[in-house]
């Protein structure tokens, strides 16, 4: 029996906070190795000591499982105590495993210990929650008893109370629903009394159903699951980079001028100027450690280090300089991860990498099948495809993404799932790796509030239900996602400035000296710390607080946080040399090395399954490119039509056979493209240990092969015959398989170079060299005879060249040409058949006729005895491709790392650039650099007072824009479907209109309907300018700032503004006015010092920020005369950018623009800027449009007027709002707010301000720069000029 448990310690109320719950639980543990059972009949007997029998055995074991297993749910923050503080507790210290609770409740503490009564299942009153599962006959059969009605909550004392129930059942969809709705109830705000959300038998059930695929009976049933490593420490960590921060474009010029910079760099600076790039610190020396169970936040500004830190600990080491300092992940080091374990650990870029074409079920079947265990790490009698099928089941179902299994994922370019479900299959695939050790980074970008704190609250579950370690770094973070986090790491230029807890962050930096404004979120807080111009300073602390990343280190060192930390990491390292020797007792020779759960040719299969799915998915593009190939060899057939069979048609004959080749090698060119849009899903699958990349290329090369003969057979097909090209059975066959053999090893050959070239700029200058060669050393545009010396060696390692010499022995060998003039001599009225020769290569003297196999002997010196060797070099050459090929996917690196680099145009480098890049130092920020030099620019200073004051130099517009009863309707496979619904609306001048709604609510397709975007389906409405139809010119007089920040990577900045102010303002205006305007648009946006930057792209280019704010540029540079429409303009900053972004939309506001924004995540602090509100909810209904009044007081009035809770004063309005109608929650039964806003009178007020305004403004005089009638500013010419 066990030792006793320490005594529980007393609260004041009748309550036990959850923290309590969860310290005695571990007290116990400390001081026990017994069974459950026997844990929880100590656990009983002491409650009914100290409350003398007042509650029963079941109540109290509900009650326990609902605190302990809910309380993340209910936003109560459970730190994690270390084995330290245990000892503070007992004398014996405890065993490391023992002592290690995470946050989330263990799964067989939270399983209740006695069940309702069920038909062919006794009551267990005595067994432990594992017994009691493990002895439920349909878990072990995989099936699902029926789940029991959930009771209300008695909820007027802080303890919640069971209540009877009553013999209802719940299904399976009821069980998933309540799992939908476990939410962080932040935006109760801080000390309110927060319901809980699930009762204790659905908490139950709902660990019941994870524990299929994570609980206790799969793990003592798994052979993987013991010998996971689970847990991470970092000690002592510092990452180095190479590179000096700046480079300048290369151009063309610089093969020619290399050499002679060189020279005069030589003679100017001796050495140094040959000497290596610098090496920078990128991380410097990080501690600590992310317990099994835990969330860390990881916060920080774009450029402070937050990839890298994410990277690195995900053991994605590739592209640094070099890594000091120890990384353990359950006891092993780095390198024995990497070399054996690389599948336990998993890095998420930001981009949601998935193939467009493939169905949510076949992304998500397709990993499952290369994750699926072994036999021995499967349930007894469970089968690979079962375990498909139930993972694919309860996963989908788990993150709400059942309805779009059917759904393509898509992309830019397919249409497909929304964002927010898109995110949502991302997690899934990540969940179905069980890596132990998991990190995103910046997943949330483009996300909505409500999707973003759905995607943290399914990252949530999946760490506490895999007890998995997770790092998520977020930029913009509300208080609801932060609190679902244990720990954050603030990190600015590479340092650590506070590693912690959650709930003590703030403080300390309070502590520090610096003040956190009203209704700013947590995450904003800590971040607004580094930027000199965001933090606000206590009074009295101006001289004491830190300043420079190097001095917050240095506090963050000398601080109790620091040595906590230290403490903590201690004590774990070693809980994870107990959990190492365990792992090492249970470790097989199938869990030996866990890289890949397939053997590489069911790697391969799955990969060819998939290839062909991902074809079959885009139908269009394969019917376009057949039905391509059909026209032109039709348009070739006729050029060639019935040759003859005489001299006349020999050098034709050869042409044809070329063109055949050259058709189809150049058609094998698309493979390099393809190779590059695919390489990130390819080394994402990679990372994830999916498969090795070299199954992936065999599995392209296989789908070739039907795909290749389709096209080769429509082209040979037509143009053979239409050609008269020899009609034998085999002349034809031999040159289908020759042009087959051929074009296989072509698209080898192209998709090798894809494989083997880091950038598609080099790969193809590659490409280009290549196919000169193939072509005119092919033997026919110049016949081998007639080769220079130097250069005739290209044939032999030309693999057109030896098809072409097969296919014209095939077609001349058996072929007797007959010699017509010009090529028969002498040639007459009177010449004599029988002293008549011929002049063609191969001829015999006195003879009319020629042997074909002599004629192509004489010319090309080819041979019929060389067509078979010619198919094996052929065929050789395609293997040697395909394994090229292979060779290179393996050898590719997913997330290289390294510092991003600044690429600038020559002669347009800052002067403080061009000094540190000739001197070989680190080139600082020029953004920082310039301000501090005292370059204040239009935005001013982010630490003064609000915005007011107007931006000066921006075109004003005087025009109102009203929409009114706008449908967009689009053809689905069954009918139709309804994307907008009846939506009215304006945009004044001067005001800032906020366009928002949940995940797939219709914003971005309403803003692309109203800027007139939308070329597919069937939109009706009214869209008026100053009351009167769109003018011809409207899309021009528009501004429209995408999401997506589409630039041509070459040009710089000034060009990009330059370009859109040259083409889109009135021809009227002279080009100087056009490029002046530009430059005060580069003033306004602070972009003056990377003005002769190139744009480029993320990591070789301008960051995140840079590039959003020259997407605004650009749209302001064309002088919008009506408004200017933005899509999500502060997705993908940190806080600080976005509020610089919004507050200068503010501005431009404030002088006189008209603006519609759709934005994501806004901080009340954000929301605070916006006047007036459009409120889309699911299906593109309007829920609201006004006003939002001074603290949002007009929109909050109206939702609490009409049945919404009360708003906490403390609580952000915007996520109040969604949270009110329902947003991203797919069970939501509370009214349709879609129908309430219909009648409402705030409804009938805008409509009236709306026909109101259309009828002042109709009558009104025409404003002369609306009745632009020219669709384009400028004429044809400049528009080919620019």
């Amino acid at each position: 029996m066990a030792t006793t448990p320490p005594e529980r310690p007393q609260a004041e109320s009748a309550a036990w906070p959850s923290t309590s719950a969860n310290s005695f639980r571990q007290q116990y543990i400390a001081h026990s190795s017994t069974t459950d059972s026997d844990l929880v009949e100590a656990a009983y007997a002491h409650e009914q000591e100290h409350s003398n029998g007042a509650m029963g055995r079941r109540e109290f074991l509900a009650t326990s499982t609902q605190m302990e297993g809910t309380s993340y749910v209910s936003g109560e923050k459970t730190a994690v105590p270390s084995a330290t503080e245990s000892q503070g507790s007992s004398t014996d210290h405890p065993s490391n495993e023992d002592v290690h609770v995470s946050r989330a409740a263990n799964l067989n503490d939270s399983t209740p210990t006695e069940e309702l009564p069920t038909p062919g299942h006794p009551v267990a009153t005595t067994a432990s929650p594992v017994e009691a599962l493990e002895a439920d006959d349909d878990y072990a059969d995989g099936k699902f008893q029926p789940i029991k009605t959930a009771a209300t909550k008695d909820t007027t004392d802080q303890r919640p109370k069971m209540q009877k129930k009553g013999s209802g059942r719940m299904t399976e969809d009821d069980l998933f629903r309540v799992l939908s709705r476990r939410r962080t109830n932040a935006s109760d705000g801080p000390g309110s009394q927060l319901t809980p959300v699930v009762t204790q038998e659905e908490q139950a059930e709902i660990e019941r159903l994870m524990s299929r695929m994570f609980g206790q009976n799969r793990r003592e049933h798994s052979e993987e699951e013991k010998t996971r490593h689970v847990g991470l420490t970092f000690k002592n960590l510092t990452v180095k980079g190479m590179g000096l921060g700046a480079a300048l474009q290369p151009t063309l010029s610089d093969p020619f001028l290399g050499l002679p910079r060189l020279l005069s760099k030589l003679f100017s600076k001796g050495k140094s100027a040959s000497s290596k790039p610098p090496v920078r610190t990128i991380l410097n020396d990080f501690t600590g450690c992310v317990r099994p169970g835990e969330m860390l936040l990881v916060l920080g500004r774009p450029g402070s280090g937050c990839s890298t830190f994410l990277k690195v600990l995900a053991n994605q080491r590739f592209g640094y300089e070099s890594i000091q300092g120890d990384v353990t992940y359950g006891g092993s080091d780095a390198k024995e991860m990497g070399k054996n374990y690389r599948g336990e650990i998993v890095y998420n870029p930001e981009d949601d990498l998935h193939y467009a074409t493939l169905s949510v079920k076949n992304t998500l079947s397709f990993a499952l099948k290369t994750r699926t265990p072994g036999k021995a790490s499967r349930n007894e009698g469970e089968s690979r495809s079962d375990y498909v099928k139930e993972f694919l089941r309860v996963v989908t179902k788990l993150f709400w993404i059942e309805h779009t299994l059917g759904t393509k994922v898509g992309d830019e370019f397919v249409r497909g799932v929304s964002g927010g479900e898109k995110k949502r299959v991302s997690i899934a695939e990540a969940m179905i790796t069980r890596a132990s050790t998991q990190c995103w980074d910046n997943s949330t970008r483009g996300l909505d509030a409500s999707t973003a704190l759905e995607y943290v609250e399914s990252l949530r579950t999946l760490t506490n239900m895999a007890h998995i370690s997770t790092l998520v770094a977020l930029y913009q973070a509300g208080e609801s996602l932060y609190d679902l986090f244990d720990k954050v790491i603030l990190i600015d230029e590479g340092r650590c400035l506070y590693y912690g807890s959650t709930e003590n962050a703030a403080s300390y930096f309070e502590n520090l000296g610096f003040e956190r404004p009203a209704r700013w979120t947590t995450a904003d807080f800590l971040t607004s710390v580094t930027d000199p111009h965001e933090r606000k300073v206590r009074e009295g602390y101006n001289d004491r607080i830190p300043r420079s990343a190097a001095q917050f280190e240095a506090a963050y060192r000398n601080s109790d946080a620091y040595r906590t930390t230290i403490e903590d990491t201690r004590d774990f390292e070693q809980e994870l040399e107990t959990q190492r020797k365990e792992r090492l007792a249970n470790r097989s020779k199938a869990t030996k090395q866990k890289n890949y759960n397939l053997p590489f040719y069911k790697q391969a299969i799955e990969c060819t399954h998939r290839q062909f799915l991902i074809m079959y998915g885009d139908q269009l593009t394969l019917g376009g490119k057949w039905g391509g190939i059909v026209f032109q060899s039709l348009i070739v057939g006729s050029l060639f039509y019935n040759m003859p069979q005489t001299s006349a048609g020999v050098f034709p004959r050869g042409g044809v056979i070329f063109f055949l080749l050259l058709f189809n090698a150049l058609l094998a060119l698309a493979e390099l493209t393809s190779a590059f849009s695919s390489r990130p899903i390819l080394l994402k699958h990679k990372s994830f240990t999916f498969y090795r990349p070299a199954a992936y290329a065999i599995a392209q090369t296989v789908v070739d092969l039907p795909l290749c003969l389709v096209q080769v057979l429509l082209f040979d097909i037509v143009i053979y015959f239409m050609s008269g090209l020899g009609r034998t059975a085999s002349q034809f066959f031999i040159s289908v398989l020759i042009l087959f053999v051929q074009t296989l090893s072509m698209y080898s050959f192209f998709r090798a170079i894809g494989a083997l070239v880091g950038s598609l700029d080099i790969a193809t200058r590659i490409t280009g060299v290549a196919v000169q060669a193939l072509i005119v050393y092919t033997g026919y545009l110049i016949p081998p005879s007639k080769m220079h010396p130097w250069f005739k060696w290209l044939i032999w390692i030309n693999p057109v060249q030896y098809g072409f010499e097969a296919l014209m022995a095939n077609e001349f060998s058996g072929l007797t040409i007959q010699c017509v003039p010009p090529n028969l001599v002498p040639y007459g009225a009177n010449a004599l058949t029988g002293y008549q020769s011929c002049t063609l290569q191969g001829s015999q003297q006195g003879m009319t006729t020629v042997r074909g196999a002599d004629y192509i002997r004489e010319a090309f010196t080819y041979e019929r005895a060389h067509l078979w060797r010619n198919f094996g070099i052929i065929t050789a050459f395609w293997i040697f491709f395909v394994f090229l090929t292979m060779l290179g996917m393996e050898l590719q690196k997913p997330n290289a790392g390294g510092g991003a680099v600044t690429i600038f145009k020559r002669g347009q480098a800052p002067s403080s650039v061009e000094r540190a890049m000739d001197s070989g130092k680190v080139v600082e920020d020029e953004e920082k650099a310039g301000e501090s030099d005292g370059e204040k620019l239009a935005l001013g200073d982010s630490s003064g007072s609000e915005s007011g004051t107007a931006v000066k130099g921006v075109a004003k517009n005087e025009s109102l824009f009203t929409f009114q009863n706008v449908n967009y309707d689009i053809p689905v496979d069954k009918g139709s479907r309804k994307l907008l619904n009846d939506v009215q609306g304006y945009v004044r001048p001067g005001k800032l209109t906020a366009l928002m709604g949940s995940s797939g609510a219709g914003k971005t397709t309403l803003l692309n309907t109203l800027a007139q975007r939308i070329n597919f389906g069937v939109v009706a409405g009214d869209f008026l300018v100053d009351g009167r139809p769109l003018p011809k010119s409207f899309q021009r007089a528009t501004g429209f700032a995408e999401q997506m920040d589409v630039h041509e990577p070459t040009a710089t900045v000034r060009e990009a503004l330059r370009f859109s102010a040259l083409l889109r303002q009135p021809k009227e205006v002279p080009t100087e006015e056009k490029y002046d305007y530009c430059e005060r648009i580069i003033d306004l946006l602070e972009m003056r010092s990377i003005a002769g930057a190139t744009i480029g792209k993320i990591g070789a280019g301008l960051n995140q920020e840079q590039r959003k704010r020259v997407t605004i540029g650009v749209e302001l540079a064309s002088k919008p005369e009506l408004l200017l429409f933005l899509d999500e303009p502060t997705s993908g900053l940190d806080s600080g950018a976005a509020f610089n972004i919004v507050r200068f939309l503010r501005k431009l506001a404030d002088s006189g623009q008209a603006l519609l924004v759709t934005i994501h995540q806004p901080s009340s602090v954000l929301f605070e800027h916006f006047d007036e509100l459009l409120l889309l909810k699911s299906g593109g209904r309007v829920v609201y449009h006004g006003p939002l009044g001074k603290g949002s007081r007009q929109l909050i009035e109206y939702f609490e007027r009409n049945g919404a809770k009360e708003c906490d004063p403390s609580a952000n309005p915007a996520e109040y709002m969604l949270e009110a109608i329902g947003a991203g929650d797919p069970n939501y039964k509370g009214q349709d707010w879609g129908d309430v806003w219909a009648a409402s009178s705030e409804h009938e007020e805008r409509s009236r301000e709306i026909q109101q305004m259309i009828a002042e403004r109709r009558n009104a005089p025409k404003n002369s720069q609306t009745d632009d009638s020219r669709v384009f500013a400028m004429p044809l010419g400049t528009q080919i000029f620019a």
